[in-house]
């Protein structure tokens, strides 16, 4: 003969049942929150990590810009060098011709000087060595060259160099009284100072 249960004990484990479901279901949702909650950190590290790494390529990209930048000035700095080398070539390659020329040129000076304390030079002959002296140094000219010749000008230690200095009541101190060999420039620059005189105060 079969048990029968009472309604009090179909009561009580009905509400076993349903409370096993409401605890399993309760169950469920907390693993439900737990596997939200793990994606959640997840993205994070994620979103934190690709942070990190954008932050680093943004570094990389600007050190490598500074290196092009640092690279391209420096190669035109060499340029310009170059050029400039190239440019001082042209203009001076002729240096040393010039030096050489120059002792010519004192001659021609001290010839030119010697007719004017010299009676009865021959005219024909003054007059032929000023035009040869003239032709040389136009010719020096488009070349570059020009005499420095300063007399009455103020004393240029760059331009200039004393062989000696006197009193003058006449002059200004340091004031180039005399030359006493010219100098000469080449393409501005100086190949060879004027040797001069110096004016200087009076003691008085």
């Amino acid at each position: 003969m079969a048990d029968e249960k009472s309604p009090a004990d179909e009561d009580v484990m009905k509400d076993s049942v349903d409370a096993s479901e409401i605890q399993n279901e309760e169950l469920d949702d907390d693993a439900i929150q737990d596997d939200e909650q793990k994606e959640i950190d997840t993205s994070d590290d994620s979103v934190d990590l690709d942070d990190g790494d954008s932050a680093s390529l943004e570094t990389q990209v600007e050190e490598l810009k500074e290196a092009l930048i640092r690279s391209q000035a420096d190669l035109q700095n060499v340029r310009r060098r170059a050029e400039r080398d190239v440019e001082n070539a042209h203009k001076y390659a002729v240096e040393k011709f010039v030096k050489d020329l120059l002792a010519v040129l004192d001659s021609m000076d001290r010839a030119l000087e010697l007719t004017e304390t010299t009676d009865g030079f021959d005219a024909s002959m003054l007059e032929g060595t000023q035009m040869t002296h003239k032709l040389l140094l136009d010719t020096a000219a488009k070349h570059g060259v020009e005499p420095i010749n300063p007399v009455g000008e103020v004393f240029d230690p760059q331009e200039h160099q004393a062989m000696s200095m006197v009193e003058s009541a006449d002059h200004e101190p340091n004031t180039v009284m005399a030359v006493m060999q010219k100098g000469y420039k080449l393409e501005g620059r100086v190949i060879r100072a004027a040797m001069v005189m110096v004016t200087k105060g009076t003691s008085n």
